[in-house]
C-alpha cells in the first residue's frame, strides 16, 4: 500500500513539473509573439535569442513554430548579434541546422551578394528537405556564384528525388542554374540529370537514393524514428562506449582517446552531424564518400593489389588500410597504378550484430558532446 502511494506521489510530482514547464513555455510563446508583432529594437532581438535558446530543446509543435519565426526574424534583421546567433545555431546545433538555413534563405533578398549565406545554404543541402529545401534552393538561385563540386550537384538531385511534384521545380531550376547543359535541354527532368551525372562524373557514386536491403535486420525504415527521437542519458553514453568497441568502430575511428585514426575522427561528431546523417552513413557507407579518406585500389609491381584507404607512411613509403583495419606498407616506387573506388572502405552491416538497446546506446555515445569543445566557440552561450 505504501509502495503504491509513493508511486502515485511520484507521478503527481512529475505531472506538476510538466504543467509548470508547459506554463513556462506558454509564457515564452506569448512574450515572443508580443515582440514579433512590433518592429524589434536591439534589446528585443537579444530577448528573442534568449527565448529561442530556452525553447530549442522542446519538441512540441508550438515551440518549433515559435523558434522558426524567431530565427527568420533574426536572419532578416541585419543585426550583428542576431545574425551571430543564427550562424551559431547552424554550426553548433546540427538538429536545427536545416532550420537555420531556411531562416537564412528568407533573408537573401537583402544580401544577394553575401557569399557567407551562400556557403551556409550549400552546406545545408545534406540536411534540408521538403519546403525548407525548396526555399533554400530558390535562395541559391539568387546568387550568380555556382557550385563547382560534383557532390553538390549530386546532392540537389538526391533532394529533388525526395520532393513532391510541387517542390521539384526548385531542384530542377537550381540544377539548370548550376550546370552548363547542352542546348535544347531546358525541359530536362530529374531523371535526365541523374543519367547526365552518371555519365559526366563516373568517378562519383550515382545520384540514386539508398535502398534498404531485405536481408538486413536493421534498416533505415526500422531505425530512423527510434534514433531521431532518442533521448540519451549518462548511463546510455557509458554503455555506448562498450558498444563502440563491440561493433569494431575503434579499429578505424578515434573518439577522444579510444580507437585508431585510420578513418575520420568521431570525437566532435555530435557537434557536426545530425542523427539521421550518422545513421545513413553507417547503414549505407558508400552512399556519400569522404573526400579526405578516399578508397583506392593500388596495383603493385610485384603483382599484388591492395584495396583500402591510402595514406603516407615513413619516408619514401605509403600504406593502405583495408576495411578489416589491416595496414600494409610499401615503397612508393613499387606503385604501378592507383585507381579510386566508388565503394567506401567502411564495411556494411556494422549494426547487424547489435540489439536495439545497443544501437541506441551507440548513438548516445557517438552524439554525446560532454567534455567535447564546440568546434566554433561559445556563440550559443
Amino acid at each position: 500500500m505504501l509502495h503504491q502511494l509513493c508511486q502515485l506521489l511520484i507521478l503527481a510530482a512529475a505531472g506538476l513539473l510538466a504543467q509548470e514547464s508547459s506554463d513556462a513555455d506558454q509564457k515564452l510563446h506569448a512574450e515572443a509573439q508580443q515582440i514579433l508583432a512590433l518592429p524589434a529594437a536591439e534589446q528585443d532581438l537579444i530577448r528573442l535569442v534568449q527565448i529561442d535558446l530556452s525553447l530549442s530543446n522542446e519538441k512540441d509543435l508550438a515551440s518549433l513554430e515559435t523558434c522558426r519565426t524567431i530565427l527568420r526574424t533574426l536572419a532578416v534583421s541585419e543585426n550583428e548579434t542576431a545574425m551571430e546567433h543564427v550562424h551559431a545555431i547552424f554550426e553548433n546545433d546540427p538538429e536545427r541546422r536545416g532550420l537555420a538555413a531556411w531562416a537564412l534563405s528568407q533573408s537573401t533578398t537583402l544580401r544577394p551578394a553575401d557569399l557567407q549565406d551562400w556557403r551556409y545554404m550549400v552546406r545545408s543541402l545534406h540536411v534540408v528537405s521538403g519546403d525548407d529545401a525548396a526555399s533554400v534552393m530558390k535562395a541559391l538561385m539568387r546568387f550568380r556564384v555556382r557550385a563547382n563540386k560534383p557532390q553538390w550537384v549530386r546532392q540537389v538531385i538526391l533532394i529533388g528525388l525526395q520532393m513532391t511534384p510541387e517542390q521539384q521545380p526548385a531542384a530542377v531550376n537550381l540544377l539548370r542554374h548550376w550546370t552548363t547543359m547542352p542546348k535544347g535541354k531546358d525541359s530536362w527532368k530529374l531523371s535526365d540529370y541523374q543519367a547526365w551525372f552518371a555519365k559526366e562524373h563516373p568517378e562519383h557514386p550515382e545520384a540514386t537514393l539508398p535502398v534498404d536491403s531485405p536481408t538486413r535486420k536493421w534498416t533505415l525504415t526500422s531505425l530512423q524514428t527510434e534514433i531521431q527521437n532518442l533521448e540519451s542519458t549518462h548511463d546510455m553514453v557509458a554503455a555506448g562506449e562498450k558498444v563502440y568497441e563491440k561493433a569494431g568502430c575503434q579499429k578505424c575511428h578515434r573518439r577522444s582517446q579510444l580507437g585508431q585514426a585510420f578513418g575520420p575522427d568521431l570525437t566532435s561528431l555530435g557537434w557536426r552531424r545530425q542523427k539521421k546523417e550518422i545513421l545513413q552513413a553507417i547503414l549505407f557507407p558508400s552512399h556519400d564518400l569522404n573526400e579526405e579518406y578516399p578508397s583506392v585500389s593500388v596495383a603493385l609491381k610485384d603483382g599484388r593489389t591492395l584495396n583500402g584507404v591510402l595514406s603516407s607512411g615513413a619516408e619514401g613509403m605509403m600504406s593502405v588500410v583495408s576495411n578489416a583495419a589491416v595496414r600494409e606498407e610499401f615503397p612508393r616506387t613499387e606503385i604501378e597504378q592507383i585507381v579510386n573506388q566508388k565503394i567506401s572502405n567502411m564495411p556494411e552491416g556494422t549494426l547487424e550484430p547489435l540489439t536495439l538497446d545497443e544501437i541506441k546506446a551507440l548513438f548516445a555515445y557517438l552524439t554525446s558532446v560532454d567534455g567535447v569543445p564546440k568546434p566554433h566557440g561559445d556563440e550559443l552561450e
